[in-house]
């Protein structure tokens, strides 16, 4: 306040309002440069982000929760084939954290697009033996989707991890939201009495759980034959260099095939 002759002098109610309304512009003006600040900060990192033009049916798993979306993806799946278009294979860590409902699946996602759009989750099947302790042999989850998205983006088939491929594309997604493919020979390593594929690729980051081990892709679809996902032992791996996949087994086969027939 004004100080005149020792005494408070009380401010005009029409220059105090003026007063608080040059603050407010201020304060208005200072949170609309922090957030395009922000705002310029995510679209950089995600046009900086590693986009290899992967398969149009594997996609992001994102977080959307009262109506915002996580930026992030946190995992990643694939579509494969059923008759009504809408079932996912990922990996079974990737679930149990938030309401699978609360959950939504943007294939082919890359740069802050999701040019197939963006599906809710609307339900889940574990692989047997991932209950109750979470075999690292059995990390595979089928997810359904709110319609149709194979017609959309197309989907992978379903094979066996044995006999071990000879070579395998690996595609997962990060947090920065980019999609990274590396193909390559795969090795495997023991786990608890059985094989798992081991995949030596680096920059599969937080996000590429769930994404396919693929087998006989498409030059032209970039479609192929998933024969495991990332994830079982360590989760997936603990270095972003390594990848491991749970054996795609008949075991999860034969789950997969009892869903379509429910389908059907």
């Amino acid at each position: 306040m004004d100080v005149a002759w020792g005494c408070a002098r009380v401010e005009p109610e029409s220059r105090m309002a003026t007063i608080w309304a040059r603050r407010r512009i201020v304060a208005l003006v200072t949170t609309a440069i922090t957030l395009f600040s922000l705002y310029a900060f995510l679209v950089q990192t995600r046009s900086d982000a590693q986009w290899d033009h992967g398969s149009g049916a594997v996609g992001a798993l994102f977080v959307r929760a009262l109506g915002l979306t996580v930026a992030a993806p946190f995992c990643t799946a694939s579509i494969v084939p059923s008759p009504q278009g809408d079932l996912l294979i990922t990996a079974a860590h990737c679930l149990g954290k938030v309401p699978v409902t609360d959950i939504t699946f943007a294939p082919f996602y890359h740069a802050g697009i999701s040019p197939f759009g963006d599906w809710k989750v609307t339900g889940q099947v574990f692989a047997p033996r991932w209950y109750p302790g979470g075999d690292p042999n059995s990390d595979f989850a089928f997810l359904t989707v709110n319609g149709d998205v194979q017609a959309r983006a197309g989907a992978e088939q379903i094979g066996l991890s044995l006999p071990f491929p000879a070579s395998v594309t690996v595609e997962g997604y990060s947090v920065a939201g980019g999609l990274k493919v590396c193909t390559g020979k795969p090795t495997t390593i023991e786990v608890e009495h059985q094989q798992q594929l081991k995949f030596s690729c680096s920059g599969f980051l937080n996000g590429s759980s769930g994404g396919p081990f693929l087998t006989g892709v498409s030059k032209k679809s970039g479609l192929g034959t998933i024969v495991g996902v990332v994830g079982g032992y360590q989760q997936g791996g603990n270095s972003p260099d390594v990848s491991y996949s749970s054996p795609l087994s008949s075991a999860v086969m034969s789950l997969y095939e009892k869903i379509i027939r429910k389908m059907a």
